[in-house]
């Protein structure tokens, strides 16, 4: 039988870890909107306020939007 992440974690840490991914990303959501309104881009930041607020429930959405804004960046960085 082939040992699993969560037998692993059985033996680092004595039980299976729950991280629980919409939290961290709803984090990851109001860091970054901290860095983009501290560089003076406001609507980047309430944008991403905005994802924040919806990651807990619907973390398909989150991820879409921030795509979006990375496909954004990545489109001003190229033309």
């Amino acid at each position: 039988m082939i040992p699993t992440p969560k037998d692993a974690a059985k033996v680092l840490v004595g039980k299976p870890l729950k991280l629980q991914k919409n939290r961290l990303n709803a984090a990851s959501f109001v860091v970054q909107a901290a860095l983009a309104l501290r560089n003076g881009k406001p609507t980047r930041a309430f944008l991403l306020l905005g994802a924040a607020s919806v990651a807990p429930r619907h973390p398909a959405a989150s991820w879409l939007l921030q795509g979006a804004l990375a496909a954004d960046d990545v489109r001003r960085k190229l033309f």
